[in-house]
Order: C-alpha cells, then structure tokens, then sequence
C-alpha cells in the first residue's frame, strides 16, 4: 500500500486496523470494531505493564452468545493515517481480558458494558511464582527471568550493558514482576553513575532501562517538538537544535491542546522524604564494621533533562535530617559488603550499595519538581519513555527575539513518563504525563537576568 496517499484530515484521526475477540476455549474469533464506544490504553514507566479497557454496546448479545466470560483474548492494533505500516508507527498487542464491569440493560434490548484487559505478561504474572537463587550481574539475571518466566512474544531492551552491579538473592515464592522491581533497585549500568532502573512495559516493548539512560540516549535525538500555543499564536516547529526521531506530521498534531502544572518544587515535602539530601548508616554483621554515606542531590554528573539543577542553589537541606539504615550480609543477602579491610571504606561493596540507595532515591525524586499533564493529539509513533522538546510561552509581554516569547525555565526537554491513549468514535487523544529534572538556565541566572527591581 502507497501510504504516502493517505491524507491526515485532523489531528488525532486514526484507522482502528483491528479489534478482535478470541475465545480460549473454542479459539473462536470475532471482530467487534463495530461494538467499540470508547477504547483507552494506559502505559507508565512507573507500571510493570499496559492496562487498559473497552466500552462496549451490545446489540447481538456478544456477550452471552460469543461468550464473553472474563478470561478472552483481545487484540488491537491502531495506526495514524500516512504512518507506513511497520513496528514502531503502530500500536499492535494482544491482551487478556480479566473482568467485566458496569453492564447495563436498555430498553431497546441493547446492553453497555466495560470489559478490562491487561498484557497477558501481566496477567500470567499473578499465577506464576519464582523459587530459585540467582547469582550474577544485574542485567544477565533480568535477561533470565524475562525468558523464562515473563516473555510472551515481545522483546525486553536493556540498557547501558554490562551492568556493574552483582547480586545474590532468593526468591522465595516471588512474582517474576516482584523478582525485576528488586532487581531494578540495586542495578547499575556500565557508564551512567545513576541507579534509577524501572521495569516496565511502553506500547512497543518491554524494557529494563534507567531514567537517566532513556534520557542520554535521545539527547542528540528527541521525538519530537510540542508547542503551547496562546492567543492564535501559529510557532514553527522544530526549532531546537536537535534532531528528531519522530515522524513528521501537520503542526496540529503537536499543539498542545491543554496543559496542567500537577507538582513544582516543594521544600517542605522534598525535606521530609529526603528528596534534597539524605543520609545511609550500614552494618556490616561480618565484619561488624559501619559504613556512612551521605549525599546532598545536586546531581552535577548526572544525566539530566537539561544541564542545570532544578533544586536552587541556596536551598536549606542537611543530610542528618533523613537518615535510614541499612543491614550489610545479612543470612538472606550473603555476599553483600564483604571485606577484609578493618574499616569499610569509600568503594567498598557495602559502601557502594548505600550510595546507589541514595543516588536512586535522590534521582527519582527530582523529577517531583516539575511535572506537567498535557492533552496531546494521538498519534500511534508515541511511546512512554521519549523525550520530546516542549516549548512553554512566557507570561511576560513578546519582543523582537525568542527568548522573550518562551519561558526559559518551563520550556526545554521533558521525558514522558505516562500516556492514557483514548479512543472514541471522532479521534485518539492522549492523557500524557511529562516530567523533567533540568532545565536549560540555572534559575538564579534566568532572575538575575530578569531583574527589573531598578526600572521606576
């Protein structure tokens, strides 16, 4: 097919390519495209995997005469007309159906209801238990458990290999996905010094990746360019001097169609979780020794959405004031913090572990500091865990130049942590959740540059 003959007619349009019933008893199928009201797809980096659901009305009584019991196959797949028809431009999977909600009887004999579905790896996960010991790097354990026990016909992408973390655990009746979040929490990659790994499921795949690496590998490449525009303002595109992976589409599709600040920066809570600085106390019960490790997060060779810190310089924080503590070989972890030094110096193994405890959680919550939700035209290209350029207008009067019609802070690279694809009978629109923890200036050089304190 000429895909470059198909007109985009208005953003969010979409071609539901198929939407498909399958009985796991009989293998029957049925095609239900017709059934469809609304259909939503959530993916998050922050979730093992996709979730989603289906409004359906029923004027066949598909879901007794099918039957529709609770434990079928649905498969869909979705493509942005003028996309070519290859992974990557479409959102193609199959889901298992779990439950049933929300059925309702009409008058004229049709009948509402939602049906909800998860990645089949999702839904195998709660019926599946791993009894085993494991010992090895972090990466070749995860690569294990995916295959053996989580992998259905998708891949899982790992990233900035060989991973310099060891462990030596057992998994005493675990979940596989219970198995890859402890896992997640003690891997370090190869080069990047954060330790900030997620397991989790974009439209696409699978991945066991950090934050901070999704981030290094699309800054010479981000996805896209999205534009809030104000007033009947009409912005170029693509305007940053980067490159974009993205395919190239009318300017509709990356107009921000609504924009919510959900977190700024909050010195309160940030003290008391120990988001600014913390602090590890660990023992050692082989050597009897202490460690103590302490960090303030300013995160200066760190991999950020933008080169400077968002947390201000001046900000009032003490690593004393959020101390945890931390056991080093204990029964359950054997090979943890062993030395033969008389005390645990900086480097040793058990010195290392408190460091990646807090150079985690120190990462992850800087991306609490400014965290937006956009409604986004649909496009099928998206995935979470792009970074895409976003430019925010200033609130001050435009002048002759750029940097007086954006907001220098606000505006720059974001990483989209959640997308709620919804679909209905007019267009695909997209929930998204976007976060950053860089900006471009530092904000004490964007208020000094715009101090107007002298102008009468």
């Amino acid at each position: 097919m000429d895909f470059s003959s198909e007109t985009l007619i208005h953003a969010g349009e979409y071609k539901l390519e198929s939407l498909n019933l399958t009985s796991q008893n009989s293998g029957a199928r049925a095609d239900i495209t017709e059934f469809m009201l609304e259909l939503n797809i959530y993916e998050d980096i922050f979730s093992f995997c996709m979730t989603g659901n289906l409004i359906v009305a029923d004027a066949a009584n598909l879901i007794s005469n099918f039957p529709i019991l609770g434990n079928e196959y649905i498969t869909i797949k979705v493509r942005t007309p003028t996309l070519e028809d290859i992974p990557g431009n479409v959102i193609e999977k199959t889901f298992q159906i779990y439950a049933i909600y929300d059925r309702v009887l009409n008058d004229d004999r049709s009948q509402y209801y939602n049906i909800s579905f998860m990645s089949i790896e999702g839904y195998e996960n709660t019926t599946s238990v791993v009894t085993k010991a494991f010992s090895g790097p972090t990466d070749e354990i995860a690569q294990k458990i995916f295959e053996d026990y989580i992998q259905v016909d998708r891949p899982m992408f790992i990233m900035d290999t060989p991973h310099t973390s060891r462990i030596k655990y057992t998994s005493n009746h675990w979940s596989p996905f219970r198995n890859m979040n402890f896992i997640s929490k003690t891997a370090k990659g190869s080069k990047l010094k954060g330790s900030d790994y997620l397991f989790f499921e974009s439209n696409q795949s699978f991945y066991f990746a950090s934050i901070e690496g999704l981030i290094q590998s699309q800054l010479n490449g981000v996805f896209d360019e999205y534009v809030l525009e104000r007033n009947g303002a009409n912005m170029p595109r693509r305007i940053t001097d980067v490159g974009y992976t993205g395919n190239r589409l009318p300017d509709s599709v990356t107009a921000i169609e609504d924009l919510k600040m959900l977190t700024t920066i909050d010195v309160l809570d940030g003290n008391n979780k120990g988001a600014f600085s913390a602090s590890i106390d660990g023992y050692d019960f082989y050597t009897k020794k202490v460690i103590n490790v302490s960090s303030d997060f300013d995160f200066p060779d760190f991999v950020k959405t933008g080169s400077k810190s968002i947390i201000p310089s001046t900000l009032l924080k003490d690593p004393r004031a959020h101390k945890t503590f931390q056991s080093h070989n204990t029964g359950l972890f054997s090979d943890f913090g062993i030395t033969e030094e008389k005390e645990l110096p900086s480097g040793s193994a058990a010195s290392n572990i408190s460091t990646n405890k807090l150079n985690r959680k120190g990462y992850l919550n800087s991306f609490d500091n400014n965290k937006f939700e956009a409604v986004l035209p649909g496009r099928t290209d998206i995935q979470v865990g792009n970074v895409i350029s976003l430019l925010y207008p200033s609130a001050e009067a435009p002048g002759e130049d750029l940097s007086t019609v954006l907001d220098p802070l606000l505006s720059g690279f974001y990483i989209i942590s959640a997308i709620h694809h919804k679909f209905d009978s007019t267009r695909h629109s997209m929930i998204t959740e976007l976060i950053k923890n860089g900006y471009e200036d530092s904000p004490e050089k964007v208020a000094l540059e715009g101090d107007t304190s002298d102008v009468s």
